[in-house]
């Protein structure tokens, strides 16, 4: 068993809700079953093992994986019970057992979605298999009702897929349709209708960043597409505050709510800033403050387009972005429910960024990324210091750089501000 993770959220484009209900037992209900089954506080089971007649000929690994794998029926029983026992206990081991390892966009989402369920804003967690579909002997399709509590009851319905791995069932997460392309994948809910006008502008947001950056994203980067803004919320991060309509951490998928009249303009930027961050979280190895991460992706994602493309920044006032990055750095957009402190918050990261950009040169300010690149990988997902970690790394990278401790940047900062026509 892992201490419980570090709950550390970024990336949030957007708003809304709260309310709370009553408690209820948490449980698993099998299929066919009309009450919940309690779960005892059994152990996993044993791996099963393939006794293998040594007169016969040897088996290739595909059919020992396949002779090895328990009936599904049976398997996702004991999935859904581990899962559940793995929240009650807040198991990250026993949670990521049944996880695929073979798409690490996936197995990072995840092990985000197993920290946000164990928050203690979650209760009253239930999960219920409504019915399975054995497409092949190596893949299968569950569909799950979740029940929980957080700020209001929710209760959702949603396909998982599972294929068989070295003889065991392994989560492969929600079952979308996929369209592939020479670039990148993108997966969708069942019934989407805008699936092309977003392959088109993740292929823009490619072409457009590929002028800024020398970096490319990863082969195959993956691009998830929800109509429903709730299900992208509860498959992401389920104990967030906000509905919004982009999200991307470290080495996940780009996610986007499709949903939006055809009126609404910001899709495009949405799209670019999540794939900034994709880029420059790897440059700096997620070593550097939320401000800086969202400035970056603000100023070369957002802002690529025309402001009033954006919601956020044609909120921006000369006041509301009139802050040092001290100011910054102790806000806590988890707890933040104002939508004018969010707006702040990316509009003067973006501003601060831009001074920067502006000042030095956008090379210099990749030397900021590449300078806090030097040190390993800063996993958010399991580390309680995360973002104080990064906020002394972005002092010093600063001061290696440009010479200023973050104070006399911000003064620096402010000074332009003053004369700029906002």
């Amino acid at each position: 068993m892992r201490k419980k993770p570090y709950k550390h959220f970024i990336w949030i484009l957007l708003i809304v809700v709260a309310m709370t209900g009553c408690a209820q037992e948490k449980s698993v209900i099998q299929p066919d079953s009309e009450t919940p089954v309690a779960i005892p506080s059994s152990e996993p089971s044993e791996e099963l093992v393939l006794d293998v007649d040594e007169s016969t000929e040897p088996l290739e690994f595909s059919d020992l994986a396949e002779q090895v794998a328990v009936p599904f029926d049976e398997a996702i029983v004991e999935i859904m019970e581990h899962r559940l026992k793995a929240i009650e206990t807040e198991d990250y081991d026993l949670y990521m057992s049944a996880i695929t390892k073979n798409n690490p966009y996936l197995f990072n989402e995840q092990e985000r979605w197993f920290m946000h369920m164990i928050d203690d804003q979650i209760r009253s967690v239930s999960f219920e298999i409504l019915s399975t579909e054995v497409v092949d002997e190596r893949t299968a399709i569950a569909n799950i009702r979740q029940k929980h509590i957080t700020r209001e009851s929710f209760d959702l319905t949603y396909p998982l897929l599972f294929k068989v791995e070295q003889g065991k069932w392994k989560d492969y997460g929600y079952h979308f349709e996929v369209l592939e392309t020479d670039r990148f994948k993108v997966k969708y809910m069942t019934g989407e209708t805008r699936v092309d006008e977003f392959r088109q502008m993740l292929d823009d947001a490619y072409d457009h960043l590929a002028v800024i950056y020398q970096e490319k994203p990863h082969e195959d980067y993956e691009m998830k597409l929800f109509h429903d803004r709730e299900m992208l919320r509860q498959r992401t991060i389920p104990a967030n505050a906000w509905l919004f309509t982009g999200w991307s951490e470290p080495d996940e998928s780009l996610k986007v709510f499709t949903g939006h009249p055809p009126q609404y303009s910001a899709y495009p930027g949405v799209v670019q800033h999540e794939l900034v961050h994709h880029i420059t979280i790897r440059l700096c190895n997620n070593n550097l403050a939320v401000w800086l991460l969202e400035g970056i992706a603000m100023h070369d994602g957002t802002a690529y387009y025309d402001f009033n493309d954006s919601r956020l920044l044609t909120r921006m006032t000369k006041e509301g972005v009139s802050v040092t990055i001290a100011d910054l750095e102790a806000m806590d957009l988890e707890s933040t429910v104002s939508s004018e402190q969010i707006s702040n918050f990316y509009n003067a990261s973006y501003m601060i960024v831009k001074y920067m950009n502006d000042t030095y040169g956008h090379d210099v300010l990749m030397e900021i990324f590449y300078e806090a690149g030097k040190k390993p990988f800063h996993d958010s997902t399991l580390n309680e210091a995360f973002e104080i970690n990064n906020q002394k790394t972005t002092g010093e990278v600063i001061q290696s750089v440009l010479g200023l401790t973050k104070a006399e940047l911000s003064e620096d900062y402010l000074a332009w501000l003053d004369n700029q026509d906002i």
